[in-house]
């Protein structure tokens, strides 16, 4: 139980690095003298360090373990934050981008990777939604810090500290991990197969569908929450209800995936991607048509909620498609198409709008959905057999915990009546004596 909990705390300390720039670098530019387009560069050195990391990680996980590289990869970024905080100019910020990155990588390809193989599909959607939490929580922390008049380095040191308790947690529990892998005859198993090149790895069939889909879906999100408030200026709204349809829609990406949490106790990963695509699909075919003025900002909340399920479940279904064996490897590949596609597409509308229209952003949104689609719908066919079969099993032993759990109601059941009969033997002796 307390490694659950320091998993959901991992995953919470995850997201509280990532919203902060962008939400302090109106301050940093003034503080650092730096142009407007630093934040960018800064944001590209984070990105490749964490491409780069999450493509040696699965080589790492097999050296040293999930609780080991986690704590090291905490400790990383906590010291990356707090450089941020520290750093008296934009080269040194530059510097400390790196371990910021590095460290973001290892984490997320290692906790999915675990999450994946030992936890249930519900707890990976949960997961990612306490990252929401972490997200939320960044730009909070800067809003408290500058009213206190800490400005945006005392929110980056608080981060830091936040960080580090977090990595002190991770030392504490490295027992549990050590414990939790090496009672596992699988990971023992699999840890004793020689890791693939990422070469090798790309050849087995489905791989490449893999990274195409976490592209796309990348692609499709960033660019919903990087243009959907620029969108509707477009269409007439204020400025306010852009930023606010912005925040609705993070917000029901963190409510989504509490609720897919909760169906995915009933239906199986893809049924949950399926679901979430299609929920997608209808937002995108409501905002092409010309309906009234207020269910833009319903839509894009409706295509927050599609993506919500799409990314838990496809990582959750990692070892069923691909073998647990190739999972730590498939789950950095992943990683690295998402990380590309959130760099490369967004940036690439931002130049199809400037020539064009920014209201052509629906076009763009049915293009990243479509591809998406059809990704999922290739993966699905090219892993099918292994899909079936790791699905049927996992069916097969939820039966068996039900049965199991029905048995111990009904022997705690029978328990208690004996108890109570004892208790009421004992009453009534208890009467006869005083008599």
């Amino acid at each position: 139980m307390f490694l659950l909990i320091v998993i959901y705390v991992a995953f919470i300390g995850l997201g509280l690095p990532d919203t902060v720039l962008g939400a302090a670098w109106p301050l940093m530019q003034r503080d650092l003298h730096a142009p407007l387009s630093a934040a960018g560069l800064l944001s590209i050195i984070v990105s490749a360090g964490t491409i780069v990391s999450s493509l040696l990680t699965p080589k790492l996980l097999r050296q040293f373990g999930t609780g080991k590289l986690v704590f090291v990869s905490i400790a990383l970024t906590a010291v990356a934050s707090a450089g941020y905080g520290f750093s008296p100019a934009f080269w040194m910020m530059c510097l400390f981008a790196i371990p910021m990155g590095i460290g973001a990588g290892a984490i997320d390809v290692a906790m999915n990777n675990f999450a994946a193989i030992h936890l249930e599909t519900k707890h990976t959607n949960w997961l990612h939604a306490s990252w929401g939490i972490g997200a939320c929580l960044g730009p909070a922390l800067l809003a408290g810090s500058a009213f206190f008049g800490f400005g945006w380095r005392g929110a980056y040191e608080l981060v830091a500290l936040l960080l580090g308790v977090i990595a002190v947690m991770m030392l504490v529990s490295l027992p549990l991990w050590k414990r939790r892998e090496r009672g596992d005859s699988r990971l023992q198993q699999t840890s004793s197969i020689p890791d693939i090149s990422l070469r090798a790895a790309l050849r087995v069939p489905g791989m490449k569908l893999s990274f195409l889909t976490f592209f796309f879906y990348s692609s499709l999100e960033i660019s919903t929450s990087l243009w959907c408030g620029t969108y509707l200026v477009a269409r007439g709204f204020e400025p306010e209800v852009g930023a606010l349809a912005v925040s609705l829609m993070f917000a029901s990406v963190m409510v989504g995936r509490i609720l897919s949490g909760i169906f995915a106790i009933r239906f199986t990963d893809m049924r949950l991607v399926h679901a979430g695509i299609a929920i997608v699909v209808v937002g995108c075919l409501v905002l092409v048509f010309p309906l009234p003025p207020w269910v833009t900002p319903v839509c894009i909340c409706l295509l927050g909620f599609g993506c919500a399920p799409v990314y838990p479940s496809l990582i959750h279904a990692t070892p069923a498609r691909f073998g647990e064996e190739l999972s730590g490897r498939a789950i950095s590949i992943q990683m690295a198409g998402s990380y590309l596609g959130s760099i490369m597409m967004p940036p690439a509308f931002g130049f199809v709008a400037s020539h064009f229209s920014v209201i052509v952003w629906p076009v763009a949104l049915a293009f990243f959905v479509g591809s998406l689609l059809l990704c999922v719908c290739l993966l699905d066919y090219v892993t099918r057999k292994r899909l079936n079969k790791a699905f049927a099993v996992e069916r097969f032993m939820d039966v068996l915990q039900q049965v199991k759990m029905m048995d111990e109601r009904r022997r705690s059941a029978r328990r208690e009546r004996r108890r109570l009969r004892r208790k009421q033997k004992r009453a009534k002796l208890a009467k006869a004596r005083m008599r």
